[in-house]
């Protein structure tokens, strides 16, 4: 435990890793912060100051702000357990001591410390760590070993987040003006002039649905769920709705799969419950299943196309594809071997050089 230098505040630390920021006016704990993911060892305040340093067993030397109740900074080091540390009275040097026998100092510097960017770091190098871990959550409706949810949101992919739920928006005025219009036709007995929204008259007087597959086919590829996994449920109707239209009409059918099987991995229990959308997920399951296998036979037929068109190549060359280039490759790779042994044994004979 440390005690400020106004007698304001007290910190205390413990074996539960977490530090108590407390009140000495009132007695009461201002904050409870997780600190170290070891027993807290060590604590002590800046002189003059409401930042203090904590050392733990994870090997981390820590600084925090006891007014914003915020993480300054980690100092990392140490390749044992931090027993204790001590501060200079103008706090420009911090010394630590650790079970790996070895005291190590620490010096201010003068370039500014911006704790949004400390922060985003920190962020980033969790995110690295739980990749290299290879931890993926797992959602509802989806078992562990299924493909895992996208990995990391970025101004792209809500970028395109909001270009998808605009063109749904389009879509829904669109829709209703059109259903509009279609009513003041049959009461005036005539056909009115029906004038498109101007996005759509940039894009060659396309149809909603299709200025909202074109908006999906846009966006990338690898921020494609992500994407889709920022868009609030309150969009997702639409969506399905719209993809059992492109399903039924054979529209880029292996994209509309991709986005619906993870929109329902998703949002698998809200779907299910919702009874509005009963008859689309039926719908959806009836159509998807023959659109896919046409594709399916589509892509065999192409492959058996494709390996019939290489076979009747090869039988006119007399020669199979790439064997030529594998082969020059591996002349070329022996060659560079030879080399190489040729000239480490000549160097090791002095006034001797390889021609």
């Amino acid at each position: 435990m440390d005690i400020s230098y106004d007698s304001a505040i007290i910190v205390t630390g413990s074996a539960d890793r977490n530090i108590k920021i407390w009140g000495l006016d009132f007695g009461d704990c201002h904050r409870s912060l997780f600190a170290h993911e070891d027993s807290v060892m060590f604590l002590h305040f800046v002189p003059k100051t409401h930042l203090f340093f904590s050392a733990g067993k994870d090997r981390k030397l820590k600084e925090w702000d006891a007014d914003r109740f915020q993480q300054v900074q980690t100092l990392e080091g140490h390749h044992g357990e931090i027993w204790c540390l001590a501060i200079s009275p103008n706090g420009d040097h911090v010394v630590s001591s650790s079970h790996d026998k070895s005291l190590r100092l620490w010096e201010r510097t003068r370039e500014p410390l911006i704790l949004e960017e400390e922060q985003e770091m920190k962020r980033e190098a969790e995110y690295e760590e739980s990749v290299a871990r290879g931890d993926q959550p797992v959602v509802a409706g989806e078992r562990e070993g299924e493909t895992g949810l996208a990995g990391k949101k970025t101004i792209e992919t809500v970028k395109a987040t909001e270009r998808i739920m605009e063109a749904i928006e389009l879509h829904r005025e669109e829709s209703a003006k059109l259903e509009e219009h279609k009513e003041l036709c049959k009461v005036s007995g005539k056909e009115l002039p029906f004038r498109t929204h101007p996005i759509l008259q940039a894009f060659g007087n396309i149809s909603p649905s299709d200025y909202v597959l074109d908006v999906l086919k846009k966006v990338k590829s690898s921020e494609l769920e992500e994407s889709l996994l920022v868009l609030p449920f309150s969009y997702v109707p639409d969506v399905l709705t719209l993809f059992r239209d492109y399903i039924r009409q054979g529209r880029d059918v292996e994209l509309i799969c991709r986005c619906l099987f993870f929109l329902l991995r998703i949002h698998f229990g809200q779907v299910t419950s919702n009874q509005m959308l009963l008859g689309v997920i039926e719908d959806l399951k009836n159509c998807t299943i023959s659109r896919v296998s046409e594709v399916r036979d589509t892509m065999g037929v192409n492959m058996a196309a494709l390996q019939f068109l290489k076979r009747e190549i090869e039988a006119k060359e007399e020669v199979q594809f790439f064997a030529d280039a594998t082969e020059r490759f591996e002349e070329k790779k022996g060659k560079r071997k030879r080399t190489r042994s040729f000239s480490s044994q000549s160097s090791s004979f002095p006034g001797r050089h390889p021609e």
